[in-house]
């Protein structure tokens, strides 16, 4: 396998892969999370290329090189199909391997996670792309304060903002930094790409869960998702932002293992 990936392996059962958001590693899941899915899962915790200890790539980070990676991975270290398990960026990335790999995917789980993460004319319920472009330009000035105002702008309206903050702050460099072109990259995969129309294609037992007030991928993106796969579940937590299974983890935690041992 090509040295493209730095995975936490734990646990034992079925295979489970997690893999984080934009800017952030491996580390940002819960322990009490990871705790309760070790007991039945065979965990793979996923550091992505040019973020906490995995290398950046070579061809670049783009939605296929990233998910060509995964596959590098999976096809060589997972005993079978396994379960895929994406938060925000993260959750884009194992829609694609689900599309272009759906032999090594059992079941998907998009967590906060749109197939379209900026505004066109026929959607609407997304965030502005001016955002996110102006994020970019920050990104060149001081990358570090830009991904700190990135991660307030993820709990805006969250009931639980200040201490699901300060644990996500706590965690951000807790890896070292991100690589400044990865993350300029991954900036262009939110801004560009769209697998919307492609989601009629994944065919696996989806869940999707949302938070409330989540205003990086709002209630009504997922509502309307959620339609467009031949089998999907959706659950939009109360009072969550963008990062549920830190701000709700106990009702978060509910709903994954539900759908998990369905």
């Amino acid at each position: 396998m090509p040295e493209s990936l730095s995975v936490e392996v734990r646990g034992q059962g079925p295979d489970l892969l997690l893999l984080h958001g934009w800017a952030m590693h491996g580390g940002i899941w819960p322990v009490s999370l990871l705790a309760a899915l070790e007991k039945n899962f065979r965990l793979h915790i996923v550091d992505l290329p040019g973020h906490g200890h995995s290398p950046v790539l070579i061809n670049g980070f783009s939605l296929n090189s990233v998910t060509d990676a995964l596959y590098d991975y999976a096809s060589t270290h997972l005993h079978g199909p396994a379960c895929w398990l994406g938060w925000s960026l993260g959750g884009m990335l194992a829609a694609n391997v689900t599309l272009q790999h759906p032999q090594i995917v059992t079941k998907l789980v998009l967590v906060s996670s749109s197939l379209r993460f900026c505004q066109t004319e026929n959607w609407p319920h997304a965030m502005d792309a001016t955002v996110l472009k102006l994020f970019a330009a920050q990104l060149r000035k001081d990358h570090r304060a830009t991904l700190s105002r990135f991660l307030a702008l993820q709990f805006k309206g969250d009931k639980h903002a200040r201490e699901s903050l300060r644990g996500l702050r706590e965690q951000l460099f807790s890896r070292g930094e991100p690589d400044s072109k990865s993350l300029n990259q991954g900036l262009k995969i939110l801004l560009d790409d769209d697998l919307r129309w492609q989601a009629e294609n994944i065919f696996q037992p989806v869940q999707l869960i949302g938070g409330e007030y989540d205003s990086l991928t709002p209630a009504p993106a997922l509502e309307v998702i959620a339609h467009q796969f031949a089998q999907a579940k959706l659950s939009i937590i109360k009072g969550a932002g963008h990062a549920p299974f830190i701000s709700h983890a106990e009702i978060f935690q509910q709903q994954l293992m539900t759908f998990l041992h369905a």
